[in-house]
């Protein structure tokens, strides 16, 4: 309720996200309409998130309490910052509309990947590392490949194998770490708690102590 005893709603509805919504302002926007600026996700953790979440639910109010973060490019069209997760969850679910943040707009085609790449917000790499042009990202959020290895280092960090910190795409070098001292075997549902005893053995060796986050070295009893 407000000072004047007007009852008035906890979130109102955000306007469609068009180029007149302002910077650091929420909108409304078709998840369809989104451009992934990665190019894979682990899937095993999105299965696991989409089986805890209802797909009832009011997807334009559940992002609402934390906008996706997106960047207007020249040609009008709407990039993910960050999210991918979250948003391949809600597709899995059948979300047609979310609430976004637009945190940046650009202007120029010429520069565009540029700045996004100076701001750290695109991932221009595939699953193993090798790198990528701006034309080779998927164009929806359904096109985003799977990488087990990205699934395996957010079970190694939930585990405390690695710490959380403020670095950028800190899971995709970890994923990538993994994967080259795994030899890029395939992981499955099947053999991923035999993966992660491998992933805590491997974080702490000291060939991973210039990763983000890392936590070694070994303890004796580990090795």
């Amino acid at each position: 309720m407000t000072l004047s005893g007007v009852v008035t709603s906890a979130a109102e509805a955000a306007p469609p996200c068009s180029k007149q919504t302002p910077v650091k302002s929420s909108c409304e926007i078709a998840l369809s309409a989104l451009h992934p600026t990665q190019t894979a996700v682990g899937k095993i953790t999105v299965e696991e998130r989409a089986v805890r979440m209802s797909a009832n639910m009011d997807f334009v109010k559940y992002t609402a309490k934390r906008p996706i973060p997106v960047v207007q490019a020249p040609d009008g069209g709407f990039y993910l910052t960050d999210s991918h997760h979250l948003a391949s969850v809600l597709s899995r679910l059948g979300a047609g509309k979310v609430t976004a943040e637009v945190i940046g707009r650009f202007s120029e085609p010429r520069t565009f990947w540029q700045e996004m790449e100076k701001r750290h917000w695109v991932w221009l790499f595939d699953p193993k590392g090798n790198p990528i042009k701006p034309a080779a990202l998927p164009r929806r959020i359904t096109d985003l490949q799977d990488d087990p290895y990205r699934a395996l280092a957010s079970y190694a960090q939930d585990a405390g194998y690695f710490k959380k910190t403020d670095a950028y795409f800190m899971e995709f070098h970890w994923a990538r770490y993994f994967g080259q001292r795994m030899n890029w075997q395939s992981i499955d549902r099947m053999n991923l708690l035999a993966a992660i005893r491998q992933a805590e053995l491997f974080a702490c060796q000291p060939e991973a102590r210039n990763l983000p986050g890392y936590a070694g070295p070994c303890k004796a009893n580990s090795q």
